[in-house]
């Protein structure tokens, strides 16, 4: 039987196979992560995993059935002219080298286009694109991207695709009104231990990047108004690509919050370990400007934990499932929200959540959603092979 070869690209997705590294992460990597190794499990698929250059060794490592390839120099930051020319020189032989008939991506950057040209143009393989944000929609105007080169490079990536998908139907709405393409969703998926137990209710949970759109201030602020309640925040330290000013705003945030008698901070858990902080948490907090699909969510009602979002609501779930509150941007309300819910109402909602999360969630949708894409893609390679086969035989 000839397996279909898949290839993944990742800059950050390396902590995720190796929790012995601790970099930050998101949704995107944990999509494609848990995608990977859902894939990899099926006899007729082999998956490479392409991720960033993080110190590790060059040789390959195969986890879960993934083989973990690193790119030298491969998202590394604040490179000079030098390491510029020599990162690209690793990319392009790894891209020209590869053998997979489909590249899986996620989010919007720079490798997206240059998998179209390689794979999709020059080697007449296959590209599928997921959308990670909905600021993933907003590549019409060239602000949203902040390099010049990464408008140009995504937007021909999703021109090229032989499928995107979005995570959301508001995501797939925005993209076509917004960049003119057409998408179908598919729901991030998880592996789900049904006969997992929900934990004790202890705290007030917020887990996120140190990024400005997260607004991890507001949390801060939270705990301050509630000092009767226990509140953890998990949050990576802010990545060097940030503005001088935000690193000096994230180092007084992260002082304040270690100062609160009620506020553990928590810098990181690999992920491997996070799930027991969902399970044990009374509410999910969120205080985003905007979202994808947070697999925050998804974690959280895995836990049977109830969301407080400030504002994101995708596809009004929560409101829809009755899986918490969602604000109306509005803080004061937020804060009123957390601090008089009743046990009662959390366990309510947070039977809610885990019933949602069964039936709607379960990597075995997104995966045999991929599969079916993926040999649609590939069955018309296979007969035009099968034919030239014949050809020469005759």
């Amino acid at each position: 039987m000839e397996k279909t070869k898949i290839a993944f690209f990742s800059e950050k997705a390396y902590t995720l196979f190796n929790p012995d590294y601790q970099f930050s992460f998101g949704g995107a990597e944990v999509d494609q992560y848990n995608l990977a190794i859902y894939l990899a499990k099926k006899p007729n698929i082999e998956v490479t995993f392409y991720v960033g250059d993080v110190g590790q060794a060059i040789e390959p490592e195969i986890v879960d059935g993934v083989r973990v390839q690193k790119i030298p120099m491969f998202g590394w930051q604040n490179k000079n002219l030098y390491k510029k020319v020599a990162h690209a020189r690793h990319l392009f032989k790894t891209l020209w080298g590869s053998d997979a008939d489909v590249v899986l991506t996620e989010a919007a950057s720079d490798i997206v286009g240059w998998s179209a040209i390689f794979i999709k143009i020059l080697k007449k393989k296959h590209l599928i694109h997921r959308l990670a944000s909905d600021r993933d929609t907003e590549y019409h105007k060239k602000l949203t991207s902040k390099r010049r080169r990464t408008y140009y490079l995504y937007r021909l990536g999703l021109k090229k695709a032989d499928l995107i998908i979005s995570q959301t139907l508001q995501q797939q709405r925005q993209l076509k009104t917004n960049m003119g393409f057409d998408s179908q969703v598919v729901t991030n998926g998880f592996f789900i231990d049904r006969d997992a137990e929900v934990g004790d209710k202890r705290h007030i949970l917020w887990v996120g990047r140190c990024t400005a759109l997260k607004q991890p201030e507001l949390f801060v602020e939270m705990a301050r108004r509630i000092p009767h309640k226990s509140f953890i925040m998990i949050m990576p330290p802010p990545t060097p690509v940030e503005s001088e000013e935000f690193l000096q705003f994230a180092a007084a945030l992260v002082e304040k919050a270690s100062a609160l008698p009620n506020l553990t901070y928590i810098e990181h858990v690999p992920f491997n370990k996070i799930q027991q902080y969902y399970n044990q948490a009374q509410l999910l907090v969120n205080t985003s400007k905007y979202e994808g699909f947070p697999n925050t969510f998804v974690q959280a009602c895995l836990g049977g934990t109830p969301i407080a979002s400030l504002k994101v609501d995708p596809d009004g779930f929560i409101t829809r499932n009755n899986l918490g509150f969602v604000g109306t941007n509005d803080f004061n309300q937020l804060v009123q929200f957390v601090e008089n819910i009743s046990s009662q109402i959390i366990s309510h909602l947070g039977a809610n959540a885990l019933k949602y999360a069964k039936k709607y969630h379960d990597i075995r949708l997104m995966g045999s959603a991929y599969e079916e894409a993926i040999n649609k893609l590939i069955k018309p390679d296979r007969a035009d092979k099968m034919n030239m086969m014949k050809q020469v035989s005759v």
